[in-house]
């Protein structure tokens, strides 16, 4: 479990973690990134009678990491088992979600990586709605499906397989975790999705401040559009680095490397076309769009690409508000955790 200012809610993930209901060997690494507030304290008062049978580590860094990425290297020196599953300190767990996922492994001994549908919740807990997931067709290559710059799986669910940590070393720390993992567990094996919410997302008004700035005015969508297409060019670095590693370990299928750098540099490239959709003149953005629709890319994004290429200022509008309307459903506004 990786935490970070996230001492109001800290108390409820570390129970969803102690009960669960797996009935092999346990481990517990519960590391802090840094926090400013009491969440270490709570975390350390908390475990500090704890006498039960699992094999509880409590850390904390000097210094922030910076990203949970970063973190997560750090955090996963301290961890000693074969089977690595991802809490976040301000989420809640399904009690049976380990030996979910444990069976999962289990059953397939080429599965490389897990992951879950989830639902989302408010700051006092409840439960408001599941939310959905993209993932592959079953028969599909999840290592295709996960090679695009744009594709994830919900870093709040995974698991991975120790060697997938050891085979690729340290994550991108300028990258999220849940872009990198997935692909490189798909490129050495399978990554199946566990069609249960077995995770609780915490959504509370502290979390909605990242989104209601993208959306405060057309200059900031434009920053934080362009610095996606900038992170989608580190994405496009990071799988074509673990494919050349993948490529070292089985050099016979060296076609499928090829396919996947293909899909590498076609998604990267669709990537860089949404530019255009926030062009300041109206012609370059409607040109924009139509040069998506023609290559077929971001279908399931074409109702939102055109808003923003006709209407840019009322589609900012409408997402302000269904922000708001999101913000005051979850509750009062308190500090992000789980970074």
């Amino acid at each position: 479990m990786l935490t970070y200012d996230c001492e109001a809610f800290v108390a409820a993930a570390i129970d969803s973690m102690l009960a669960q209901d797996y009935q092999g060997p346990l481990e517990i690494v519960i590391s802090d990134d840094a926090s400013s507030d009491r969440t270490f304290a709570v975390t350390r008062d908390l475990l500090a009678g704890y006498r039960g049978p699992r094999r509880v580590i409590v850390r904390q860094r000097r210094a922030n990491s910076g990203s949970k990425s970063a973190h997560l290297n750090d955090a996963f020196s301290a961890c000693t088992g074969e089977l690595l599953v991802s809490f976040d300190g301000d989420d809640v767990s399904v009690p049976t979600r380990v030996s979910l996922i444990v069976a999962r492994f289990v059953a397939n001994p080429r599965v490389q990586s897990t992951y879950s549908a989830f639902a989302l919740m408010g700051a006092a807990g409840r439960r408001e709605r599941r939310s959905r997931v993209t993932r592959p067709l079953p028969a599909a290559d999840p290592a295709e499906w996960f090679a695009r710059v744009d594709a994830y799986a919900a870093g709040a669910t995974l698991a991975v397989r120790r060697a997938v940590v050891e085979t690729f070393g340290p994550l991108d720390g300028s990258l999220n975790e849940d872009v990198q993992l997935p692909f490189r567990a798909a490129l050495i094996g399978d990554v199946e999705f566990i069609d249960e919410p077995l995770v609780r997302v915490r959504r509370h008004a502290g979390s909605f401040t990242a989104d209601w700035e993208r959306y405060r005015s057309v200059r900031n969508y434009t920053e934080r559009m362009v610095a996606g297409i900038e992170t989608a060019s580190r994405a496009r670095i990071a799988r074509r680095a673990d494919i050349d590693t993948a490529e070292r370990m089985l050099p016979a299928s060296h076609l499928r490397w090829d396919r996947l750098r293909s899909v590498v540099e076609r998604s990267f490239h669709e990537a860089e076309m949404t530019r255009a959709l926030v062009s300041e003149a109206m012609l370059v953005r409607l040109r924009g769009l139509l040069a998506l629709v023609r290559v077929g890319a971001y279908k399931a994004e074409f109702a939102q690409h055109a808003f923003l290429a006709i209407a840019p200022h009322l589609y900012l509008s409408y997402r302000r508000l269904r922000l708001g309307l999101a913000a005051k459903k979850s509750g009062p506004a308190t500090r992000e955790g789980g970074a």
